[in-house]
Order: structure tokens, then sequence, then C-alpha cells
């Protein structure tokens, strides 16, 4: 077991010999690409370790939850989300020469357009992308709680399909649109790959 141990410290000490010229290897509120944000995280962890890799780095890094989550337009715009921890309960560095925000922990980056967008929240990220890339969508008709419901997914988006097919101008039945849906009190997320077009099931405000 010690050999393994002294093995992967051996690989990091070589990783860490190598110069690093891409992404910053923390927090960062400059635009990077996804491409080039992977990069960068893989490199902290090839050098640093995977233990404890998200809060000892501030570094964006894809959600988990929705890591494989991508929205592609059929006028090139893509979604790409990452999650930054913040916060920082380490005692062995401290951020008094760069601090890191109280909030915007979330990056929403749409990469042919170089642009991004940093927020507090997830949805705010989403809506964000959505008012760039796909403007008018607040106005969209909102799917009645009756055909939104998700007990049965299957039905439910057959349920989905018809309605919009019936309700939703002709342009905003493309690959990639969104869809809004009413939610209950605790379904307030924006859900990636729900609409029945491939994009975004986004909650409405009411």
């Amino acid at each position: 077991m010690d050999a393994l141990f002294d093995l992967a410290e051996f690989e990091r000490e070589a990783v860490a010999a190598t110069a690093w010229d891409g992404a910053p290897l923390t927090y960062t509120t400059s635009y990077y690409s996804p491409a080039e944000l992977d990069a960068a995280f893989e490199r902290y962890r090839a050098e640093f370790g995977h233990f404890g890799c998200v809060p000892r780095s501030h570094m964006w890094n894809r959600n988990e939850w929705n890591a494989g989550a991508r929205v592609v337009t059929e006028d090139g715009h893509e979604l790409h989300t990452f999650h930054a921890d913040t916060s920082c309960r380490q005692t062995d560095h401290d951020h008094s020469a760069a601090p890191l925000p109280k909030g915007g922990g979330y990056l929403v980056i749409c990469p042919g357009c170089a642009w991004h967008v940093i927020t507090d929240t997830e949805n705010a990220g989403i809506e964000a992308w959505h008012d760039h890339a796909m403007p008018g969508w607040r106005s969209l008709p909102v799917m009645p709680q009756l055909v939104s419901d998700r007990t049965d997914e299957k039905k439910a988006r057959a349920a989905a399909a018809k309605w919009c097919a019936k309700n939703y101008p002709a342009e905003w039945q493309r690959p990639g649109s969104p869809v809004r849906t009413v939610r209950g009190p605790y379904g307030g997320r924006h859900v990636e790959a729900r609409s029945p077009f491939g994009g975004y099931d986004l909650a409405a405000d009411h």
C-alpha cells in the first residue's frame, strides 16, 4: 500500500514539474472555453490529487447532477454549465490576495460566442443563457400542471409534445427550444433535456 502512495506522489511531482499555461488552477472570472476549464481541472487533480479537489481548488467544474447536459441550437449556440465552491474552510491557505466572492458559484458558457455569465444560482445562469441565445422565451405559453405531470415519464413526454405542437409558435418547435412548465412548491429547478425539443424545461414563476 505504501508503494502505491509513493507511486501516486511521484506521478504528481512529475506533473508539477511540467509547465502549465492553461486556465488558472483556481477560481477565475475571466472567460475560458469549456475545454480549457475541463483541462485545467484535470491538471489540478493530476498535480494535487482528487481528494477534496472541488472545495480546495475553488475551480470551475462540471456539475455532477448534469455533467453530460448540453444544449445546442440550430444557429450554433451551446450551453455548458459549471460550478465552483466559493467558500473556503481550508486552514493551510488563504485568499487575502484575491478574495473569493460570497456568491457567484455558477458559470454558464456559450463557446461559439465566447459569452459567459457568472451567477449566484444555477437557474439564473440558465435563464441568462436563454436571454442570450433565445430571446423571447419568457413570453412562451406556460404548460399547464396537468400536462406537465411527471408521474409517468413516457406519457408525460408524449403529452408535452402534443401540447407544444398545438400551443407553441412554429419557430419555437426547433431542436434545443425550451418549454415552460408549472411546478409544485419544491420543483423550481430548470431541468436540462426535458423539453420535447431537447432543450430545458424551465420552471415558470407562477
